[in-house]
């Protein structure tokens, strides 16, 4: 058995420095951020000041994936969080509503996490409702 030992201990070594975690769940790290909503009139002026967009869908990919990863939706008060992430790149984007048939409007930031326990806040995504 110890004949076996340094070798599997020489062959850790050398594999664990290639392991690299990819982005996603499994970390420490968090990404907020909050949505607001933006009343417009037919010509795409706005109505009033912007508010929380309560119960709104906002979406996560990975890294340089090309389909949403995760999702979760706002509180009352249209913030959002993405919690138990690893470092990494990351898209968050939602959706805003168009007065066009079958069409919306995609409202997305691209944020980095670079610490294990990073907090990275979005900025304040504001969507249109016509």
């Amino acid at each position: 058995m110890r004949p076996l030992l340094l070798p599997l201990l020489c062959l850790s070594l050398l594999i664990a420095p290639g392991c690299k975690k990819e982005e996603g769940e499994g970390g420490k790290a968090v990404i907020k951020g909050t949505v607001l909503r933006q009343d417009v009139n037919a010509v795409g002026n706005p109505i009033g000041a912007p508010y929380p967009y309560h119960d709104q869908r906002v979406y996560i990919i990975y890294g340089d994936n090309e389909f949403q990863d995760d999702d979760v939706r706002t509180g009352p008060d249209g913030n959002y969080e993405f919690r138990w992430l690893r470092p990494g790149d990351y898209t968050i984007y939602t959706f805003g509503e168009c007065d066009c048939p079958g069409k919306s409007i995609t409202v997305s930031h691209r944020v980095s996490i670079d610490g294990k326990k990073d907090e990275v806040v979005v900025p304040t995504i504001t969507v249109d409702n016509f």
